[in-house]
Parts: C-alpha cells; sequence; structure tokens
C-alpha cells in the first residue's frame, strides 16, 4: 500500500507549477528501518529497501511504479509489493493545486485464496501552499477481498530552522461493506481505524534523511499496528 503516490502527486504537482519545459524521468531508492503505511507495519519492523521509476511532464500528467519488500508470513507468500500509478496535477491558482489518479497495487506469491491481494485505487486530492493536502483514496474491492473503501488523509508541512521539515499527518480508513465487518478488530463494527504521525526531515549530501513516529488505534492486530518510529535514507536520480 502506497505512500510513495502522496510524495510522487506532490512532485508532479510542483512540476506544474514551474513549468519545466519537458517531460523528466527520476529514480529513486530507499533504505527503510520499516515499511509502515498508514500506521501498519507492512514488514513486521523489519527494514527493506524500496525503490520507484516515475515519468512526468510540463503538462501536469504522471506514471510510475514503485516496489517494496514485505513480511511474507503477513501477505501469504508475497515477498515484495509492486504498485503502478498514473494521474494528472495541475493548479487552480497560485497557492491551490489539485491531482487526480489511479494506482493498482500487486503482491506478487500471494496465494489468494482465502482472499484476492491485488487491488486497485482512485484518488483525489487538494494542496494549498505546497504545504497542506487534503486526499480522498476510493477502492472498489479493498485488500483481502472485503469490498469498497474509503481512506482520507491529511498532512501538513512545517519548514524549520536549519532546513528541516516537519510533517505531520492523520488518515482515517473506512470499510463500506459487510465484508469488511470485523476487519479491524474482533468485534461487529471494526471496520474503520485512525492513524496519526510525524516525520521530521532533512537533506544532506543528496541524500533524504527522514525519523517517523507513528500509532494507530487498532488493538488486535499485535505489534504492527502499535507505535513505532521509523528511519528512512534515500536518494533520487
Amino acid at each position: 500500500m502506497l505512500k510513495k503516490i502522496i510524495s510522487t502527486a506532490v512532485m508532479a504537482s510542483s512540476a506544474t507549477f514551474t513549468m519545466q519545459a519537458q517531460a523528466d524521468v527520476s529514480a529513486t531508492v530507499t533504505l527503510v528501518s520499516d515499511y509502515v503505511y498508514n500506521g501498519v507495519s507492512s514488514t513486521d519492523g523489519e527494514p527493506t529497501l524500496q525503490g520507484s521509476v516515475d515519468w512526468y511532464n510540463d503538462a501536469g500528467f504522471y506514471a510510475g511504479a514503485w516496489a517494496s519488500g514485505l513480511d511474507e508470513d503477513s501477505y501469504a507468500g508475497a515477498e515484495i509489493e509492486i504498485d503502478y500509478y498514473a494521474g494528472y496535477a495541475g493548479s487552480i491558482s497560485d497557492s491551490l493545486g489539485y491531482d487526480v489518479g489511479y494506482a493498482f497495487y500487486t503482491y506478487p506469491g500471494a496465494d489468494d485464496a482465502d482472499g484476492e491481494y491485488n487491488y486497485g485505487e482512485l484518488y483525489g486530492a487538494l494542496t494549498f501552499n505546497e504545504n497542506t493536502t487534503a486526499k480522498l483514496l476510493y477502492s472498489d474491492n479493498y485488500f483481502g477481498d472485503v469490498g469498497s473503501s474509503l481512506i482520507l488523509y491529511v498532512s501538513h508541512t512545517l519548514s524549520l530552522p536549519n532546513e528541516f521539515s516537519l510533517t505531520l499527518e492523520a488518515s482515517h480508513t473506512k470499510l463500506l461493506e459487510d465484508g469488511g465487518d470485523m476487519y479491524f478488530g474482533p468485534d461487529a463494527g471494526d471496520d474503520s481505524y485512525n492513524h496519526w504521525g510525524a516525520s521530521l526531515a532533512k537533506s544532506v549530501a543528496g541524500f533524504d534523511l527522514a525519523l517517523s513516529v507513528t500509532d494507530t488505534n487498532i488493538e488486535d492486530w499485535g505489534d504492527i499496528a502499535d507505535a513505532r518510529a521509523v528511519f528512512s535514507v534515500s536518494r533520487s536520480f
């Protein structure tokens, strides 16, 4: 499940604001101490490598692919996640940008006898002053074959002294059909959860460093949904 899409949307939106003269391609390699998406670990607290390739142009169109290692016990034998996405980002005014797109999440090697793991998601976002984002994501068949879902994600980034930045984020995930009842807990009605987090980031010698803390209100998923700190270092080319 792809946090990369959020940063890709910002990148494509920035490309539109600056009106680059031509299409461009970038690649990013990241080492993370734990792959966490919306507060839930996908590697059971273990480090992994991640990578992406992104294409975008001055008209606002973009497309890309992103991959990460997984904990195979948590993903029915899948050891890697590969996500594909495409969209369009533009600006309504000098201070307000938008982004719309589609992502498809895949888990090669997963035994899907108990439910389909691969799924698609439509998303749309508004970004104010390039530092405050509200994003809505909709799937017609969420991870695990449990029917449709909605995710609301919000974030705000503060510029700090010495070129540090602090990003505050929160999300609410809601499953919309009966198949999602008790998905996030043992009781009827456990079909949603909240996540919140903060991330301190700085670029040093061409490397992007970040230290994040995150937590959820899921009580019955064990350690993977508990509070945790995550360190990452990435390099873009």
